[in-house]
């Protein structure tokens, strides 16, 4: 059995961060044999029936999240089940319209989400707490050989992983090089930056990106992940917003 890493994307449902459609991202999925895929767009879940479909569709496991932040500090948040999409919808409201701090609307005790993270100050908050089995650290991987280098320097972490167990992350920004040159030019606009004065980043392949089986127990794989999460839509009937009419 061979690790593979948790693929996270963007859909164009993230202004100025994502570049493709969600048609695209779960066909590119297909195409290279990927059995289970996480969307977590911006502070948003716009795109989460859609993709759920898609997924769906094409014997793909969808993992439905949001990426959220506050300043510098990022987190992906997955729901595990419909309680945690509930929480999820409540955590994004809360942030959006009640200016709730990103501290105080995550709990890590909540043991219906999985919180993806490689903030230090975030991981040192949470630290301090007796229950955060619902915190993961998410180092980011490249390739193959990165993320083989990774394995291997990460296991060694066993105060830290004994703690926080750790899920390590691909991020699908690009399909292939020839997308840099767009992804690089709305990520500039973004930040209110030139192309010269923007660093590059390199496209994700995902042809053998598999690393060996590696039996440590606190290093989590993509399988795994699929494995804890079975959140479903329910489209067997219809719901309606409760809506109380004024007096006049």
């Amino acid at each position: 059995m061979c690790y593979l890493p948790l693929v996270v994307c963007k859909s164009h449902y993230s202004f100025m961060k994502g570049i493709h459609s969600i048609p695209e991202l779960v066909e590119f999925a297909v195409q290279h044999n990927l059995e289970s895929l996480c969307l977590a767009d911006e502070e948003g879940l716009y795109g989460a029936v859609e993709f759920f479909t898609s997924c769906q569709e094409a014997g793909i496991k969808p993992l439905i999240g949001v990426e959220l932040a506050e300043s510098s500090h990022v987190v992906i948040v997955i729901a595990k089940n419909e309680e945690g999409y509930k929480n999820l919808s409540k955590i994004i409201t809360d942030l959006q319209v009640n200016k709730v701090k990103l501290m105080d609307a995550l709990k890590p005790e909540n043991n219906n989400l999985l919180i993806l993270c490689n903030d230090s100050f975030l991981l040192s908050q949470w630290k301090k707490n007796e229950n955060i089995g619902s915190v993961y650290l998410a180092p980011i991987v490249s390739d193959a050989k990165a993320l083989q280098s990774l394995l291997i320097f990460i296991s060694r972490w066993t105060d830290i992983l004994h703690r926080f167990p750790a899920i390590p992350i691909v991020k699908l920004n690009v399909f292939s090089k020839n997308e840099l040159i767009l992804y690089r030019l709305i990520r500039a606009i973004a930040q209110n930056r030139t192309l010269e004065s923007f660093q590059s980043e390199e496209a994700i392949v995902f042809t053998d990106f598999s690393g060996p089986y590696l039996p440590f127990k606190p290093i989590v794989s993509s399988q795994e992940v699929a494995k804890m999460c079975s959140f479903e839509f329910d489209f067997s009937q219809y719901f309606f917003p409760h809506f109380v009419i004024p007096e006049t």
